[in-house]
């Protein structure tokens, strides 16, 4: 029965998990799951427990079923306790037949048990011995699979929202706490050059200027990865050359391959690439030659100048780092946060030249 009627099933089990993707709660996954269940599978008799520290907690029931028909649970109790730690699934001809198995209502008599990844367990019972087979375990898996992709979509989204949430903190702090003071100082700082020409006056200034590009790049630092991406095509070569104008390039070259686009947020690659190329010129020197191409999978930003020790390719994308004296250890920073919001990967090695390069890979380029 169940392969003749196995292509329909999958082919609308898809269709399905189209709609569970779009489910904004956990709840209302498990319902969509329960539902799915009842009109695709036929399992009239379905509840979906999720794991609360160390109990699995009932979030949807068909309804058809008892009210008392699923219950709180120790995640060490019951069948479902043993689906979860196992992470197998469980198909119980007799579900009266041993204490491990006894039903929550004494009229179930057969069940299946599948684990929903680390989330929790998908249920459906019978009142009749024998009602579930090996058989039935492959589609209630196939559904079970995107009702725990969907949640953990919605596992990531809440702790990006943590995130953010601190980021922002975090930005609003920087903003008042150090921007309020050093405007104080630097206006102090130009009665003191009204009234006296110390030598000393012009590295004060200086070091108030230094201090004002680090909260800049402190605050973009902290937004580069929290902001919300709005996805259009990006003509890559178009933005290298746009950007080309933002760090000081007098003498500098930039080759960039035309007719590579990449899906992005145009503003957020705009980021990733200023900071990317100015790291080139900042430490290539002068003449530099940096030149910007595609990958199959992404794109690489590489340049002729003095490269980077491999002992240090591991930090230079860490917030602080620097090599320079005058620099912010923030730039290539946030050019890593900026791939990383993107769900891409950035990589450092020597260019062909002998110079540094930059991998960014994930990226599904297309080439009009």
């Amino acid at each position: 029965m169940w392969n003749r009627r196995r292509a329909t099933v999958i082919e609308t089990l898809h269709d399905v998990a189209t709609t569970i993707q779009t489910e904004e709660t956990a709840e209302a996954v498990c319902e969509r799951t329960v539902a799915a269940a009842a009109d695709l599978l036929d399992f009239n008799l379905c509840t979906v427990v999720v794991r609360e520290g160390e109990w699995l907690v009932p979030y949807a029931t068909s309804a058809d079923a008892p009210p008392d028909g699923s219950r709180k649970m120790r995640i060490d109790e019951g069948l479902a306790g043993k689906t979860y730690r196992t992470g197998r699934s469980h198909t119980v001809a007799e579900v009266t037949s041993g204490d491990e198995t006894r039903p929550a209502d004494a009229s179930y008599r057969s069940g299946i048990s599948v684990p929903i990844g680390d989330h929790g367990v998908f249920q459906a019972v019978e009142t009749t011995p024998g009602a579930f087979d090996d058989g039935d375990a492959e589609p209630a898996e196939l559904l079970v699979t995107h009702a725990a992709t969907a949640l953990d979509r919605l596992e990531r989204e809440a702790e990006l929202r943590r995130q953010n949430e601190r980021l922002d903190r975090f930005a609003s702090a920087v903003s008042h706490d150090l921007r309020n003071p050093l405007s104080v100082a630097t206006g102090r700082l130009q009665l003191v050059a009204e009234e006296c020409s110390s030598p000393h006056v012009e590295g004060v200034a200086d070091a108030h200027e230094r201090m004002e590009r680090l909260i800049d790049d402190l605050l973009l630092f902290a937004q580069a990865g929290s902001e919300s991406l709005t996805y259009t095509e990006v003509d890559l070569s178009r933005l290298a050359t746009d950007c080309w104008g933002s760090p000081p390039t007098a003498g500098a070259a930039l080759s960039a391959d035309a007719g590579v686009a990449v899906p992005a947020d145009r503003d957020r690659l705009r980021q990733l690439v200023e900071n990317v190329l100015k790291n080139a010129v900042d430490h290539g020197g002068s003449d530099v030659s940096v030149t910007v191409g595609g990958l199959d999978d992404g794109f690489y930003v590489a340049d002729d100048g003095r490269g980077i020790p491999p002992e240090d390719r591991d930090d230079v994308l860490t917030a602080g780092y620097t090599s320079a004296a005058d620099g912010t250890g923030f730039g290539l920073s946030i050019a890593s946060q900026v791939v990383e919001a993107h769900g891409r990967e950035i990589s450092v090695s020597e260019s062909a030249s002998g110079g540094a390069r930059f991998d960014v890979r994930g990226v599904d380029v297309v080439e009009p």
